[in-house]
Protein backbone atom coordinates (compact mmCIF):
# COMPACT_ATOMS: atom_id res chain seq x y z
CA UNK A 1 0.00 0.00 0.00
CA UNK A 2 0.74 3.61 -0.22
CA UNK A 3 2.26 5.52 2.53
CA UNK A 4 -0.47 8.12 1.96
CA UNK A 5 -3.15 6.17 1.45
CA UNK A 6 -2.12 4.45 5.68
CA UNK A 7 -1.73 8.22 6.93
CA UNK A 8 -5.03 8.65 5.49
CA UNK A 9 -6.91 5.62 6.72
CA UNK A 10 -4.97 6.51 10.18
CA UNK A 11 -6.22 10.55 10.61
CA UNK A 12 -9.61 9.10 9.12
CA UNK A 13 -9.42 6.27 12.04
CA UNK A 14 -8.34 9.02 15.15
CA UNK A 15 -11.03 11.87 13.51
CA UNK A 16 -13.49 9.11 13.97
CA UNK A 17 -12.38 7.91 17.40
CA UNK A 18 -12.20 11.60 18.53
CA UNK A 19 -15.60 11.88 17.64
CA UNK A 20 -16.57 8.57 18.96
CA UNK A 21 -15.12 9.73 22.68
CA UNK A 22 -16.20 12.77 22.87
CA UNK A 23 -20.12 11.87 22.48
CA UNK A 24 -19.74 9.34 24.73
CA UNK A 25 -18.33 11.59 27.65
CA UNK A 26 -20.94 14.54 27.10
CA UNK A 27 -23.70 12.36 26.91
CA UNK A 28 -22.02 10.83 30.06
CA UNK A 29 -21.78 14.34 31.17
CA UNK A 30 -25.48 15.41 30.54
CA UNK A 31 -26.92 12.15 32.02
CA UNK A 32 -25.45 12.94 35.17
CA UNK A 33 -26.72 16.72 35.37
CA UNK A 34 -30.02 15.68 34.16
CA UNK A 35 -30.23 12.29 35.57
CA UNK A 36 -33.91 11.88 37.38
CA UNK A 37 -34.07 8.71 39.86
CA UNK A 38 -37.13 6.97 40.52
CA UNK A 39 -36.91 7.26 44.69
CA UNK A 40 -39.88 5.01 45.08
CA UNK A 41 -38.87 2.50 42.70
CA UNK A 42 -35.40 2.50 44.04
CA UNK A 43 -36.69 2.30 47.63
CA UNK A 44 -38.74 -0.98 46.74
CA UNK A 45 -35.37 -2.58 45.43
CA UNK A 46 -33.62 -1.33 48.02
CA UNK A 47 -36.21 -2.47 50.78
CA UNK A 48 -35.80 -6.08 49.23
CA UNK A 49 -32.30 -6.24 49.66
CA UNK A 50 -30.04 -7.72 52.53
CA UNK A 51 -29.80 -6.52 55.65
CA UNK A 52 -33.28 -4.26 55.18
CA UNK A 53 -35.37 -7.46 53.99
CA UNK A 54 -34.86 -9.04 57.15
CA UNK A 55 -34.43 -6.47 60.04
CA UNK A 56 -36.88 -4.38 61.75
CA UNK A 57 -36.72 -0.86 59.81
CA UNK A 58 -38.80 2.02 59.76
CA UNK A 59 -39.20 5.02 57.27
CA UNK A 60 -37.71 7.79 57.19
CA UNK A 61 -39.80 10.02 56.40
CA UNK A 62 -40.02 14.24 56.47
CA UNK A 63 -40.82 14.59 60.25
CA UNK A 64 -37.52 12.15 61.15
CA UNK A 65 -35.16 13.57 58.33
CA UNK A 66 -35.61 16.91 59.95
CA UNK A 67 -35.11 15.30 63.75
CA UNK A 68 -32.45 13.00 62.94
CA UNK A 69 -30.83 14.79 59.87
CA UNK A 70 -31.79 18.80 60.64
CA UNK A 71 -32.66 18.50 57.58
CA UNK A 72 -36.44 21.12 56.68
CA UNK A 73 -38.13 20.17 53.77
CA UNK A 74 -37.37 23.93 52.03
CA UNK A 75 -34.04 22.39 50.94
CA UNK A 76 -35.11 18.97 49.30
CA UNK A 77 -37.55 18.00 47.10
CA UNK A 78 -38.04 13.89 47.62
CA UNK A 79 -36.31 11.30 50.17
CA UNK A 80 -36.26 7.96 50.59
CA UNK A 81 -34.62 5.59 53.44
CA UNK A 82 -34.69 2.95 55.93
CA UNK A 83 -33.40 3.14 59.05
CA UNK A 84 -33.12 0.71 61.88
CA UNK A 85 -35.66 0.08 64.48
CA UNK A 86 -33.60 -0.79 67.14
CA UNK A 87 -29.64 0.29 67.97
CA UNK A 88 -27.98 -3.05 67.60
CA UNK A 89 -27.56 -2.31 63.83
CA UNK A 90 -25.94 0.37 61.83
CA UNK A 91 -27.34 -0.71 58.00
CA UNK A 92 -29.63 2.41 57.05
CA UNK A 93 -29.81 4.07 53.49
CA UNK A 94 -31.22 7.82 52.28
CA UNK A 95 -31.33 9.65 49.33
CA UNK A 96 -32.40 12.67 48.82
CA UNK A 97 -33.53 14.93 45.67
CA UNK A 98 -31.93 18.65 46.66
CA UNK A 99 -33.69 21.82 45.33
CA UNK A 100 -32.02 23.48 42.59
CA UNK A 101 -29.12 25.32 44.54
CA UNK A 102 -29.22 23.36 47.70
CA UNK A 103 -26.94 20.07 47.19
CA UNK A 104 -24.52 21.57 49.03
CA UNK A 105 -26.83 22.10 52.25
CA UNK A 106 -28.08 18.79 51.63
CA UNK A 107 -24.82 17.21 51.53
CA UNK A 108 -23.35 18.94 54.46
CA UNK A 109 -26.24 18.00 56.71
CA UNK A 110 -26.23 14.45 55.46
CA UNK A 111 -22.13 14.43 56.20
CA UNK A 112 -22.77 15.52 59.73
CA UNK A 113 -24.93 12.98 60.09
CA UNK A 114 -22.60 10.37 59.10
CA UNK A 115 -19.82 11.71 61.79
CA UNK A 116 -22.59 11.25 64.12
CA UNK A 117 -23.19 7.72 63.61
CA UNK A 118 -19.97 7.31 63.46
CA UNK A 119 -19.07 8.57 67.04
CA UNK A 120 -22.02 7.04 68.18
CA UNK A 121 -21.01 3.14 66.48
CA UNK A 122 -17.09 3.81 67.50
CA UNK A 123 -17.61 2.72 71.15
CA UNK A 124 -20.29 0.30 70.58
CA UNK A 125 -20.09 -2.79 68.07
CA UNK A 126 -17.10 -2.92 65.86
CA UNK A 127 -18.68 -4.52 63.26
CA UNK A 128 -21.24 -1.98 62.95
CA UNK A 129 -18.66 0.55 63.48
CA UNK A 130 -17.13 -1.25 60.50
CA UNK A 131 -20.46 -0.65 58.11
CA UNK A 132 -20.74 3.05 59.68
CA UNK A 133 -16.64 3.73 58.65
CA UNK A 134 -16.77 1.89 55.23
CA UNK A 135 -20.65 4.19 54.22
CA UNK A 136 -21.17 5.58 50.70
CA UNK A 137 -21.59 9.47 50.81
CA UNK A 138 -22.12 10.93 47.69
CA UNK A 139 -23.70 12.97 45.26
CA UNK A 140 -25.55 12.22 41.23
CA UNK A 141 -27.23 15.63 40.07
CA UNK A 142 -29.01 16.96 42.36
CA UNK A 143 -29.40 13.65 44.85
CA UNK A 144 -27.47 12.95 48.00
CA UNK A 145 -27.14 9.53 49.26
CA UNK A 146 -25.53 7.84 52.66
CA UNK A 147 -25.70 3.87 52.54
CA UNK A 148 -24.32 1.95 55.34
CA UNK A 149 -25.08 -1.68 54.29
CA UNK A 150 -22.71 -4.49 54.02
CA UNK A 151 -24.47 -4.30 50.34
CA UNK A 152 -23.43 -0.89 49.82
CA UNK A 153 -21.93 -1.20 47.27
CA UNK A 154 -24.53 -3.04 45.42
CA UNK A 155 -26.79 -0.45 46.08
CA UNK A 156 -24.53 2.45 45.11
CA UNK A 157 -24.43 0.87 41.47
CA UNK A 158 -28.36 1.29 41.59
CA UNK A 159 -28.03 4.74 42.46
CA UNK A 160 -25.81 5.25 39.68
CA UNK A 161 -26.94 3.29 36.62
Amino acid sequence: MNKKVIVAIVVVAVVVLAVVLGMVFLKRDKQDENSELNLQELNTTISAMAPFDEMPTMEIDQETLEAVCGISSDIYEEAIGKMPMMNVQASMYLIIKAKDGKVEDVKSKVEDYATKQENIWSTYLPDQYDLVKARKLNVVGNYVYLIISESADEIEKLINK
